[in-house]
């Protein structure tokens, strides 16, 4: 299997590049095609799933606690080795610590005990597990981004299932030292080179999502991860992961809105209307975000969420400069950000490819402007901070002092308002 990275040529069986070390994910031919049954909770796999219901460490600290009294119960050498693949997820993982959660379970950091590699382990409670389609729709996530082999997109290491009689599934996935987009943009909003360097690797992973048929439906500042890739001077921090593929779905002529989720400032109006939807409904969303990062208001009102849901639907689209006179970009940056937002997807860009291309284009054309640059290396002046628009939760202030210090890992989707389909 290629790196995404050097493109070395590996192994199928490899789990990191032999020249540069990159994580190299495991191959969707070795995935089941069908779900688990439902699982027969019992012991430390109830607590468990009962620890991701409530998405807490401490949750976590007890399921763990529980398992380990367990396994010290049985005794006996013989023994304590069947109550030690009991204690560790799966016999091989040890988990440490409650990373997210969301509406459908939660994300753990975890340690691959035989050879001390540190994992993300994104689990569903016990709620989703009862549920034929969410265990359909997990297999599905660990299905797409298994066969996506961009450099933007998390890596899954695996996915697997407990033993009968529980036979809980898991996605083992790459552990990400960094942080969401969120978490710059609730100090304000950013320079305008930044973020057109963001949402071109944005671009660049949705560009292969789209051409395997694959919406990813959710994309957000919350499901943009930026970690720090290179060493020295050349160290890029602000290297995009794209995470996050729970809601995702395979397009194609039966994909309707009414199947479609999404978080209300960034869901395309073509979702709500129910009209077909494709990759451009993921356009829409990364138009919306250009909007935030750099002019800080969204194009159009969004008080609640009605009035946000109407706005999709029926607000005059406008350039930036006239929602904001202060505003000064380059003419092709205002005209791609109005395009994205177009009410209809045949007038958006065509392909996320497209939108990478002439971002790269407006940041060669501005570097080639000495003195006369419109796309500044400093946040806008007299922008607002970012409107995040109705039904987005930000974290509350003891997570985001803690953030710069945490590894991150791609969190679950969080419950939103319903939309009414």
């Amino acid at each position: 299997m290629d790196c995404a990275f050097c493109y070395y040529p590996n192994d199928d069986e490899s789990r990191f590049c032999g020249r540069c070390a990159a994580p190299i994910g495991i191959s969707v031919a070795r995935l089941p095609t069908q779900p688990p049954p439902a699982p027969e909770l019992g012991g430390s796999e109830q607590a468990l799933a009962d620890a991701a219901e409530l998405g807490s460490s401490q949750a976590l600290a007890e399921a763990l606690a529980a398992a380990e009294a367990q396994r010290a119960a049985v005794g006996g050498a013989v023994a304590a080795i069947g109550g030690e693949a009991q204690a560790l997820l799966g016999g091989r993982y040890r988990l440490l610590r409650c990373l997210g959660s969301g509406g459908f379970g939660a994300v753990y950091e975890a340690e691959e005990v035989a050879v001390g590699l540190r994992v993300a382990i994104k689990l569903l409670n016990r709620s989703a597990l009862a549920d034929p389609r969410m265990r359909e729709r997990f297999l599905q996530e660990a299905r797409m981004v298994a066969e996506l082999r961009s450099p933007h997109v998390v890596t899954l290491h695996d996915y697997a299932v407990t033993p009968p009689p529980a036979r809980m599934p898991y996605l083992v996935m790459e552990l990400l030292a960094g942080k969401p987009l969120s978490h710059d943009m609730m100090r304000g909003v950013l320079a305008p080179r930044r973020v057109l360097h963001i949402m071109a690797q944005v671009c660049g992973a949705l560009g292969e999502a789209h051409a395997a048929g694959i919406v990813h439906r959710d994309i957000k500042p919350d499901n943009i991860l930026l970690v720090r890739r290179g060493l020295g001077d050349d160290a890029d921090p602000d290297f995009v992961k794209v995470v996050d593929f729970g809601v995702a779905r395979l397009c194609g002529p039966s994909t309707r809105a009414s199947d479609v989720l999404g978080t209300p400032a960034y869901i395309a109006p073509e979702t709500l209307a129910s009209e077909p939807v494709d990759g451009r409904c993921d356009l829409y969303a990364v138009g919306m975000l250009l909007w935030q990062c750099i002019v800080g208001e969204l194009p159009f009102p969004g008080k609640n969420q009605a009035v946000m849901m109407k706005s999709h639907l029926d607000a005059e689209r406008r350039w930036p400069r006239q929602v904001n006179p202060r505003v000064r970009l380059p003419d092709a940056l205002e005209l791609l950000m109005t395009r994205l937002i177009a009410r209809h997807p045949a007038e958006r860009p065509a392909s996320a490819y497209e939108v990478r291309a002439q971002l790269l284009a407006i940041l060669a054309a501005a570097a080639s402007l000495p003195g006369g640059d419109l796309l500044g290396d400093r946040p806008l002046r007299g922008v607002p901070l970012p409107n995040f628009g109705p039904g987005w939760d930000a974290p509350v202030p003891s997570q985001r002092a803690k953030s710069d210090a945490c590894s991150q890992a791609p969190t679950l989707r969080q419950p939103n308002p319903p939309l009414g389909h």
